[in-house]
């Protein structure tokens, strides 16, 4: 007989399957970053190196020049089997995957089955994990989905598999990185009575994740980089222009950064409401526990950091993959706060308002929020998330036609269907491409305006140079 928890956790893999498989089979997800994703894992799944053609501008970029995320090649032997959705499916399962390392948690701490249970749906109901999802794959979701495994396997003093669990974080993303070296802190500080040696693993463990962090963004990247430089710190330009000044900046700075957590580094600014959207639905969202719990606080700090003091808006709000790490730091907090209580009403009280506020919260702003989103993409409660208006077969029977060895131009939502070959070009960069798919209509002109795109579109035509193929409307392929 299945327990509450196993019933629970094949609830939520459910979930998660509607809300991600739908997207992608009705062009609903994108080239930046799910079409970067499949080309480098088509590549790795043919013993190729991975180098991206899908950039803005058409540059070439090793895969691994982007970010240092190596669950692609470890995944990629199962593109033979899932095609184009083996990077969500995987995605998916690794939820669950961190959902059972919350219950062996749970376990270790004697909480009753229908406790564990509502830790679950606690997890599984926050707003983080389904903006994620709503925006494709990324590899920070597979690595904190090891948060939970690393907190079991340290109480347990297996000192073996929790470097394991502390590799998977640092193998998901570079600034992961600096999350673990937090996150190893925490665990240090929360089972110190474990002994010395305990502690002595957690130093071994910080200064690991710092030292990965650095000769990722010193050495390993810039030498990957067409650019030769760690381009991500663009993102912090306005604190510094390298890594050392922005150190400095935010040393030298405390009042002014920590304003920067609920208001914006440009003042006046209306945007700011985006941050202080997400700090709201943070603190609904269990997030209140990690104000019982500091040493929780302190393990989000990074995550909370990387989002909020980052110049771009995109970053700044409760959309996107930004925040997955959160969800599972929140589920840890909440054990540890409802463990402190030996009467079961209090954990129950706990627990069930958790759950409460937390899927109140979730579905409240699947309807509405001022970040920006995509409804048919993430709100599971509208009929236009599991409906499209396209004509599905003939598009992909049209898409199954084009030659694996041709190189493509394609607007953003075709390309993670198109991205099995390697050169395929984020639309307008046409290049050495023989072969331009767009829709029309439908027609996704990003990075252009609509405008533009349109106009664009109308000189191919005029050119000469093009034959178009519009058999399978509103899908339009031209060659040349």
């Amino acid at each position: 007989m299945l327990s509450n928890r196993n019933i629970v956790l094949f609830f939520f893999f459910l979930v998660f399957s509607i809300l991600t498989l739908p997207n992608h089979y009705f062009y609903r997800t994108f080239g930046l970053d799910y079409g970067i994703a499949n080309q480098a894992l088509f590549q790795y799944a043919h013993f190729q190196q991975a180098i991206c053609t899908q950039l803005l501008g058409g540059q070439e970029t090793p895969y691994l020049a982007l970010h240092i995320s190596l669950w692609v090649p470890i995944i990629s032997p199962f593109y033979w089997l899932f095609g184009s959705y083996t990077l969500l499916i995987f995605q998916n399962l690794a939820l669950i995957f961190g959902g059972i390392g919350l219950v062996k948690l749970a376990q270790e701490f004697k909480l009753s089955q229908n406790l564990t249970a509502l830790l679950l749906v606690q997890l599984f109901s926050s707003f983080a994990i389904y903006a994620a999802l709503a925006f494709d794959y990324h590899d920070n979701v597979i690595g904190a989905c090891f948060i939970p495994w690393l907190f079991y396997f340290y109480k347990k003093d297996s000192y073996f598999l929790s470097a394991i669990c502390f590799l998977a974080l640092l193998i998901s993303k570079e600034n992961m990185a600096i999350f673990a070296a937090f996150t190893a802190m925490s665990l240090g500080f929360v089972y110190k009575e474990n002994g010395r040696n305990n502690v002595y693993f957690s130093f071994g463990l910080i200064l690991i994740a710092f030292s990965w962090f650095f000769i990722a963004a010193k050495i390993w990247m810039p030498a990957l980089s067409p650019a030769g430089k760690f381009e991500q710190l663009s993102r912090f330009s306005h604190l510094g222009n390298n890594l050392e000044s922005i150190i400095i900046y935010i040393i030298s700075h405390p009042i002014e950064m920590l304003k920067m957590f609920y208001f914006s580094h440009i003042q006046p600014d209306s945007f700011e409401m985006v941050k202080q959207e997400f700090i709201w639905v943070l603190f609904l969202s269990g997030g209140f526990a990690l104000l019982f719990r500091p040493i929780y606080l302190w393990m989000a700090l990074p995550i909370l950091m990387q989002k909020l003091w980052n110049k771009e808006l995109a970053f700044w709000g409760m959309s996107f993959h930004y925040q997955i790490e959160l969800a599972f730091v929140i589920s840890l907090a909440l054990l540890a706060s409802i463990n402190s209580f030996n009467n079961n009403r209090i954990k129950y009280a706990i627990l069930i308002s958790a759950v409460l506020l937390t899927a109140y919260t979730s579905i409240s702003y699947m309807q509405h929020r001022l970040a920006d989103y995509k409804v048919e993409n993430e709100n599971l409660f509208d009929p236009t998330h599991y409906f499209s208006p396209l004509n599905i077969s003939a598009i992909q029977d049209k898409l199954a036609q084009i030659p694996a060895n041709v190189a493509v131009c394609a607007q953003s939502n075709l390309m993670p269907h198109l991205a099995n070959r390697n050169k395929i070009y984020h639309f307008p960069y046409v290049k050495d491409a023989s072969v331009l798919v767009v829709m029309e209509p439908n027609f996704n002109t990003y990075p252009l305006n609509p405008q533009s795109g349109i106009v664009w579109l109308d000189s191919i035509r005029t050119s000469g140079f093009w034959k178009e193929d519009s058999s399978a409307v509103p899908l339009r392929v031209f060659t040349r």
